[in-house]
């Protein structure tokens, strides 16, 4: 048996600790608190539970605290086979502990080049994977002239951002001004452990049209494999919101092939060597171009909806490529489509204070699951970024049109009895009217 260690979880991806248990592997969980608020409390107790040795550390981008929390747990370094993270904010500490004890893990490099936005975008350039214009600022001033050279309209985000936090489309210089007037207000407003990741660079990029999707990538042994393809369901008002995804993408077969070859250049161009990595990408008139890259398995509830109709755990492929096992040879086939939802507030609102405490009941016998995080009387607030939502709806069916549908179908009746605004949804771009 072998000895796997998880540098912080994702609430779902306590799966992959439970899968390492049942296959009778040893497991040492290390949890930092500043990421508390990825998980319910229950998920986070699990993985406690779950792990046969663990310890705490208080800051991911402190190596020595990581190390030392890895010592404090019991566990002997030189027993561990393995390092990963299924949380984005564990991803750099987990590469960085497994090559410093001498275990498999992703590459650091290739790693800091998929956080690092500018970073990866030089690499691709460089490498000749088409991309967008962009550059690096750090305030204001810089960041005007930047989005004059490449032309509005364009995005302005963290370099090391993540889940579209202090993000802004701007579509002429007075929104450029605006973002960096309300940055430092908007960072405050940030969880601690979100906000200690930021460092003062932003990136402007050219912003493009089209269709969102992402890719998760296997990688291992010098092989990558394009394991699924997704639709992402963007916000019609704000489209850097993510408001759900649908398997399969929808994509023409040769268009989908394409996506999964650009995706795993990607991957293949950063040094990404073992794991899985989502990566996004948009179908624009031009072709696929790149939106980000997160060095591990797709977050949210996208996991548990490509499982769904995959017939595999993904949690437990990951697990399992983690200590050795083989690449699938090629996408994981999908028996059916599924699709989910969030459901997130348009602006702050309060749920009607009659409401039933079984009010989701009736809407869940209509699903194949999901959840919801509010009850009567809560007041939710306006969705600003993707961890803001409070609830999701997962539908199965035969096309993913039909799964897209019967969310949709879903979520009106509950923005009816609420009686305020969801954010509504797009999964692709409206054809143009003749």
């Amino acid at each position: 048996m072998s000895h796997l260690l998880f540098v912080e979880t994702t609430g779902l991806g306590v799966q992959a600790l439970a899968h390492a248990k049942r296959r009778g592997h040893t497991v040492t969980y290390l949890h930092c608190p500043l990421y508390d608020f990825t998980a319910p409390p229950a998920q986070r107790s699990q993985a406690i539970q779950l792990a046969d040795h663990t310890a705490s550390f208080t800051d991911p981008l402190d190596g020595e605290a990581v190390y030392g929390a890895l010592l404090a747990s019991g566990a002997d370094p030189g027993s561990v086979d393995a390092v990963l993270s299924t949380l984005s904010y564990g991803a750099q500490a987990a590469a960085d502990l497994a090559a410093r004890i001498g275990a498999r893990g992703t590459s650091p490099g290739g790693t800091l080049a998929a956080r690092d936005k500018g970073e990866c975008r030089r690499i691709l350039r460089e490498r000749g994977v088409p991309s967008v214009g962009f550059q690096v600022v750090t305030d204001a001033a810089q960041a005007l002239e930047a989005a004059e050279t490449i032309g509005y309209p364009v995005i302005v985000k963290p370099v090391l951002g993540i889940g579209k936090a202090v993000t802004s489309i701007a579509r002429d210089p007075s929104a450029v001004r605006a973002h960096f007037a309300a940055a430092a207000a908007d960072r405050d407003q940030l969880a601690e452990g979100m906000a200690r990741q930021l460092d003062e660079r932003y990136l402007v990029e050219e912003l493009v049209s089209g269709d969102l999707y992402s890719v998760e990538v296997a990688a291992s042994e010098g092989h990558l494999v394009p394991l699924v393809c997704a639709s992402r369901k963007v916000s019609v008002e704000n489209p850097v919101l993510e408001l759900g995804c649908t398997v399969p993408s929808g994509l023409p077969a040769a268009d989908e092939a394409a996506l999964g070859r650009y995706a795993v250049g990607v991957c293949r161009a950063l040094g990404l060597d073992l794991g899985i990595f989502h990566v996004e990408v948009m179908h624009t008139p031009s072709g696929f171009r790149l939106i980000e890259v997160n060095p591990r398995l797709t977050g949210g509830s996208l996991p548990d909806t490509i499982s769904s109709v995959a017939g595999v755990d993904v949690f437990a492929l990951l697990a399992d490529l983690f200590l050795g096992a083989p690449l699938p040879g090629g996408p994981l086939p999908l028996r059916g489509s599924a699709s989910h939802s969030f459901l997130a507030a348009h602006e702050k609102s309060t749920v009607p204070a009659r409401l039933p405490g079984d009010w989701f009941a009736p809407f869940l016998a209509r699903l194949h699951s999901g959840y919801v995080r509010v009850k009567a009387g809560d007041v939710v607030p306006p969705m600003r970024t993707n961890f803001d939502s409070f609830g999701m709806l997962r539908a199965l069916a035969s096309t993913p049109a039909e799964a897209e549908a019967a969310c949709s179908a879903v979520k009106t009746d509950i923005e009816a009895l609420f009686g305020f605004a969801l954010l509504a949804e797009r999964t692709r771009t409206p054809a143009p009217v003749a």
